[in-house]
């Protein structure tokens, strides 16, 4: 698939100013420093190749910053390939140089690179403590982009040591800053280890999710080293999903990539991966020969005789720079008393270095405090206006039930009334004409009080509703052949009234509540032993 990558691009184009130099200047070093560094993610061997073509020219100039640069370039190009004491020899002397040109940005790019090689010599404490000392540096120049990048770099230890929950909460924030920064490379990055967590994990749909977005931003940028890393990872997937063949087909591409870019520890890591792979076949032979590949290429990288070698390197450039200090210290200031006033302003200047230290520490601190403060002010926010909520909706649901409570007792006693008047009705058949008189006054104040029968359904069917929401309308779905009269009767034993309070309601008996009721477990298929307030609980649930 041809992906035309912003990262090409810039090589292309500085391929082309290169070739119009017309002098091997600093510039020109410059050039071919960014060549270098540009093809760190998409070839290391072009990467050595431009890095030593800079520093050659660069010494033969005598022009410390393009050699400072070109060492950085040397360093991550054979950290790359898995070359980790030619890796620190090249870091270490970039280190020294960004340190005389007080370049306090190269610098602490130069301490991450370094924790990086220790990190895959698995040094990790003392990669970590370089990594939260490269944070430092980096806060302190306000380097957003290269605390994101130094987060990735720390969760990809923590993955390392299963610490996964640690690790899962600087590749999240290393996301997030990346993303919003619109920095391709890093959000690919960010995106392959976080793939490599949820593998750990043995959470297959978000592994996949997040190889799948690395692949995406990795081809964006040309990404060579992330992409062998997916081809892994996905590998690793389809051995979960027991796709062997496809599984083998991504590890064995791997490899190749690898090979073809010198990149050790991506080879190491498929061969590892290819021997599990043939141990879950049932394929013991073709499992030992990837074992045996992978222990021989670890023993060529790893062994104890290069690890005292770098220990030493390390030990020997130190003294060589503190020789190199005193021999700039003897040629500029002669005297003990120069000497002795240069210690003094070192110490005074370290003095200010730990207090500058010191203070970029507790406004993180601060800053860290400050959010865990503004986290918990929210929460609390939000329980209380969860609360409320809760309280204003137990408010309303007791108000309606009081309501509908309300509007059955006046129910009762209109139908009481009613009975009144009933009873009236019949006294003035027997009254006397002094009595009929009385008794015709107290008829007329009586129906003055009365409303109609209907409404008073239609009011109490309202408020019914309001409390019993869509009671009444599954009734009608469920059983069309229900009456008016039918409903009432449903509504009212809804309530749980009983024969007579359901009578007195509706003006009619209780003998024919019975009857009436009756005639509604027919018509709603009930069996004998069915209440009806249960199938009205259980229709309403």
């Amino acid at each position: 698939m041809s992906v035309v990558c912003f990262s090409q691009q810039k090589i292309d184009s500085l391929k082309t100013v290169l070739a119009n130099q017309t002098s091997k200047s600093e510039t020109y070093v410059d050039l071919v420093n960014a060549l270098g560094y540009n093809y760190w993610i998409v070839d290391p061997n072009e990467s050595l190749k431009y890095g030593k073509q800079a520093l050659n020219l660069a010494d033969s100039l005598n022009y410390l910053s393009g050699k400072s640069k070109a060492n950085r370039v040397l360093g991550v190009a054979y950290w790359s390939q898995g070359n980790h004491l030619d890796a620190i020899k090249h870091l270490n002397d970039a280190l020294e140089q960004n340190k005389n040109l007080n370049d306090a940005e190269g610098v602490a790019n130069t301490t991450l690179n370094l924790a990086m090689v220790y990190a895959a010599l698995d040094e990790d404490e003392k990669a970590l403590a370089m990594y939260d000392d490269a944070i430092t540096q980096f806060t302190a120049l306000n380097l957003e982009s290269r605390i994101a990048t130094t987060y990735t770099k720390i969760g990809s230890v923590y993955i390392k040591q299963g610490r996964l929950y640690d690790a899962k909460e600087y590749l999240t924030n290393a996301l997030k800053m990346h993303t919003k920064a619109n920095f391709n490379y890093g959000i690919a990055e960010a995106h392959n280890r976080l793939g490599i967590l949820y593998v750990e994990q043995g959470e297959k749909e978000q592994a996949y999710y997040h190889i799948e977005k690395s692949i995406v931003y990795g081809r964006k940028v040309n990404d060579t080293d992330g992409m062998t890393s997916n081809l892994i990872q996905y590998g690793k997937l389809l051995m979960l999903d027991k796709a062997f063949d496809t599984a083998e087909q991504h590890l064995v591409l791997a490899i190749k990539r690898a090979k073809e870019h010198n990149l050790k520890r991506y080879e190491l890591e498929a061969y590892k991966a290819l021997k599990e792979l043939k141990k879950q076949e049932g394929k013991p032979e073709e499992a030992l020969g990837y074992y045996d590949k992978y222990v021989a290429l670890k023993d060529s990288i790893f062994n104890s005789e290069k690890t005292m070698r770098i220990s030493a390197l390390e030990f020997n450039n130190q003294i060589e720079a503190k020789e190199k200090e005193l021999e700039l210290l003897a040629e500029k200031e002669r005297t003990n008393n120069t000497i002795k006033w240069s210690l003094i302003v070192g110490l005074v200047g370290l003095m200010f270095f730990t207090i500058f230290y010191f203070l970029n520490f507790k406004k993180r601190i601060a800053q860290r405090r400050e959010l865990q403060i503004t986290k918990e002010e929210f929460n609390k926010t939000e329980l209380e206006n969860a609360k409320l909520k809760q309280h204003e909706l137990t408010q309303e649901l007791e108000y309606k039930n009081k309501e509908l409570t309300s509007y059955t007792l006046n129910f009762v006693q209109k139908s009481e009334l009613f009975q009144q008047l009933k009873e009236k009705i019949e006294a003035l058949k027997t009254a006397t004409p002094k009595q009929h008189d009385r008794i015709i006054r107290e008829l007329n104040q009586v129906v003055k009080q009365h409303i109609n029968i209907d409404r008073n359904w239609e009011d109490f069917k309202r408020y019914f509703e309001e409390v019993h929401t869509g009671f009444i309308a599954q009734l009608k779905e469920k059983h069309p052949n229900l009456s008016t009269n039918d409903l009432r009767i449903c509504a009212l034993t809804r309530l749980n009234l009983n024969i007579k309070e359901s009578a007195t309601i509706l003006g009619i008996t209780p003998e024919s509540v019975k009857t009436a009721r009756y005639r509604l477990r027919k018509k709603l298929n009930l069996e004998p032993n069915q209440e009806l307030l249960s199938y009205f609980l259980k229709l309403e649930n």
